[in-house]
């Protein structure tokens, strides 16, 4: 690892820290009776969520932009976050059976997901203009969306403002009994990718480079396509759709590290996905005595300008 590298990891991790101080106490205080419970069943998970959110997003966007070879791939921009959207409304509007509780949930996301990164996958073969794939991405997100508004026709009224809530993406929806679960489905997506750098590294210069190292383009791309549901499906089933975060993030983080080793790439994607979220997340809680948020209003509003200015860089 160069020097600046790790002068800028230390100073991220820095930040990181300082900024998660700020994060668990902009939230309004209370008793000193009721202080703890605050702080391990609404501090603790909300914090826990903009971290993982954060990183497992990014690192999901940077597989996916790895494996189409396009720094538009996104699981937002893609359709990946509405399809795992509708399987989890599905699930949500009893429209398919819940056994094993949260884990219905995440495997329904994560379901959902695959099926959507794969069909894209399959189109980036035969599309290979830039905005066309962007543009049946959106088609495809669109199509999904309304499929889910035909099934909350169907639905109660509780069950429409439920999945409404639920589709503007939140970070305190995470309650204290799903803070480990939610940490061991995300770290064991980021964990995944270890074992794969040299693939990702090989895939920057092509699949045939790739394949003239010896390594399994095939396997390799299935073994990326079900990570990066893994991720953004778990995150989709416990945050919600979270937008713009798995495309800004990977392509703000090569273009100021200047590199393509997965290896940095992969811990700076984390950590600035992190940041990211964390800021956005204090600026919600400090704006909500005047005003609640969403929090796709906010990443939206700061990611899709940077997404705008990518779109016009490229041409």
């Amino acid at each position: 690892m160069k020097r600046r590298h790790t002068f800028l990891i230390v100073f991220f991790i820095t930040l990181l820290i300082i900024l998660s101080l700020i994060h668990i106490n902009v939230l309004q205080k209370s008793t000193e009776d009721l202080q703890q419970l605050i702080f391990w069943e609404f501090k603790v998970p909300r914090l826990l969520s903009a971290l993982l959110a954060g990183a497992g997003l990014s690192i999901s966007g940077l597989l996916m932009q790895n494996l189409f070879q396009n720094p538009m791939a996104g699981p937002y921009v893609l359709g990946i976050n509405s399809a795992a959207s509708l399987f989890i409304a599905i699930m949500v509007l009893g429209v398919a059976p819940s056994f094993w509780g949260v884990f219905s949930y995440v495997g329904a996301a994560m379901c959902g997901a695959f099926i959507s990164a794969s069909l894209m996958f399959v189109v980036s073969r035969r599309v290979q203009n830039l905005q066309s794939l962007l543009v049946i991405g959106l088609m495809f997100a669109s199509f999904m969306g309304a499929f889910e508004s035909i099934l909350q026709s169907f639905a109660s009224p509780e069950q429409v403002k439920q999945i409404y809530i639920w589709n503007m993406g939140s970070l305190q929806q995470l309650s204290a009994d799903q803070v480990p679960w939610f940490m061991f489905f995300v770290l064991a997506g980021i964990s995944l990718c270890f074992p794969v750098i040299k693939a990702l590294n090989a895939f920057v210069l092509g699949e045939l480079h790739a394949a003239q190292l010896g390594i399994s383009v095939k396997k390799i791309r299935i073994i990326l396509l079900l990570i990066a549901a893994l991720l953004a499906g778990s995150i989709t089933a416990f945050c919600g759709p979270i937008a713009f975060v798995g495309l800004a993030i990977p392509n703000l983080t090569r273009a100021l590290l200047k590199t393509q080793d997965h290896l940095i790439l992969i811990l700076f994607t984390a950590l600035i996905g992190s940041i990211f979220l964390l800021v956005v997340d204090s600026m919600i809680l400090i704006l909500d005595p005047w005003i609640s948020l969403p929090l796709n209003v906010l990443t939206a509003g700061l990611g899709a300008p940077y997404v705008a200015y990518l779109m016009l860089k490229s041409k």
